[in-house]
């Protein structure tokens, strides 16, 4: 789907979202969440391709995918954290925003941990006893 059709469901569904709110807010955010989803599959679909060409590189030149694996998990958390925080400060709960995005910095950190512990490790190689 081209650029100008993913805007263009955008624009309408934010105008229907407008109308909708002063009369029907339950249905509003549905339909804002639906909106939501619907756009963020379109992002997948490049992404899981990206993913795709990425593995098959480092499978070519042999390099270890955990790595680049853990910064996709790391980028994916990010922007799932960021969809849900704006989903609910868009209904004003802003202290439940604050605290999905508490949520996605502490879950970023422990899924870093192997690459943590590896550039521990390295450091520790590179010291002198």
């Amino acid at each position: 789907m081209p650029i100008i059709q993913i805007i263009l469901i955008g624009l309408i569904a934010a105008v229907l979202i407008i109308l909708l709110k002063p009369y029907q807010p339950t249905i509003a955010f549905l339909l804002l969440m639906v909106t939501t989803i619907f756009l963020f599959y379109f992002i997948l679909v490049p992404l899981g391709e990206i993913i795709e060409l990425l593995r098959s590189l480092s499978d070519r030149f042999r390099l270890e995918f955990t790595y680049l694996d853990t910064v996709f998990q790391i980028i994916g958390i990010a922007y799932l954290t960021e969809l849900g925080s704006q989903l609910t400060k868009d209904v004003g709960l802003g202290s439940i925003a604050t605290k999905i995005e508490l949520i996605g910095k502490i879950s970023i950190i422990f899924v870093s941990v192997p690459i943590l512990t590896a550039v521990i490790e390295l450091i520790i190689h590179f010291i002198p006893y």
